[in-house]
């Protein structure tokens, strides 16, 4: 960062960076601490935009979900507020979490049969896992607002079968780019203005934030394809025909355990 604008910090504000991290040590060795300065700066650098690659990449790779291999997922949707202004809001989630007798796709508790056709030794036993949720969005909302979009994405990862369990990280961040607070105080004025969706209005944007963290949560888990890790362990990927079966024949929400 300071290579790239080396004003930061003497003619310019500071930038302070969010970092989060998911424990994936069921899967690697994190006492060995494999990823270096290097490897930092190449993603940081090799960043652009276009499509995302999902699954188990980048941060993603040591990720289980719902006892697959899990990772980065991401969805977005397009909002109209009023006629001819559409807005976008857009979740990123590092997914970690959750067993996979819960696994609900699209309102189905698949996982009830899934489980019954899985090995059950070799699962994480030890961690509940964790995830961490980015919601950002253009539509202009104030500090109140995005506490309560955070808490709809929290919805959003119980519909796919998250109880949040007590040694489980649910780490949500939400933040909007519709307001632009000048870093260079250049007017004389003390104040500034502030726009924000109505309270009337906002019920489509949390909807969205819901269905976007749900399907972001899924990606991340069928764009997954396995992975090995320490101790001859190994983590499946989620059989894609199996759980299209599953929704077809309308497996799991009427099962009991």
């Amino acid at each position: 960062m300071l290579k790239k604008h080396p004003q930061l910090g003497t003619k310019t504000d500071v930038v302070l960076p969010v970092v989060g991290e998911a424990d994936d040590s069921f899967l690697n060795d994190v006492r060995v601490g494999t990823c270096s300065t290097q490897d930092a700066i190449k993603a940081i650098e090799s960043a652009s935009s276009g499509p995302v690659q999902q699954g188990s990449i980048g941060a993603g790779t040591g990720m289980t979900s719902f006892d697959f291999a899990g990772g980065i997922g991401t969805s977005s949707r397009i909002l109209s507020v009023n006629e001819g202004d559409t807005f976008t809001v857009g979740v990123l989630v590092l997914s970690n979490f959750g067993k996979m007798r819960n696994l609900t796709v699209d309102g189905g508790v698949i996982g009830r049969s899934l489980d019954k056709e899985f090995d059950q030794a070799g699962r994480r036993e030890v961690s509940e896992g964790s995830i961490i949720v980015v919601v950002a969005t253009n539509i202009p909302l104030i500090t109140s607002q995005l506490n309560r979009v955070a808490k709809r994405a929290a919805l959003g990862l119980g519909r796919t079968g998250s109880y949040a369990a007590s040694t489980s990280g649910e780490i949500i961040i939400a933040f909007s780019t519709g307001n632009r607070k000048p870093r260079v105080h250049t007017v004389r004025s003390n104040f500034m203005q502030l726009r924000c969706i109505s309270d009337h209005a906002i019920n489509t944007l949390y909807e969205a934030v819901i269905e976007a963290t749900e399907e972001a949560v899924i990606n991340a888990i069928f764009c997954s394809h396995g992975m090995n890790g320490r101790e001859q362990r190994w983590c499946p990927p989620i059989p894609h025909q199996r759980v299209v079966e599953l929704l077809s024949k309308g497996k799991g929400t009427n099962e009991s355990h």
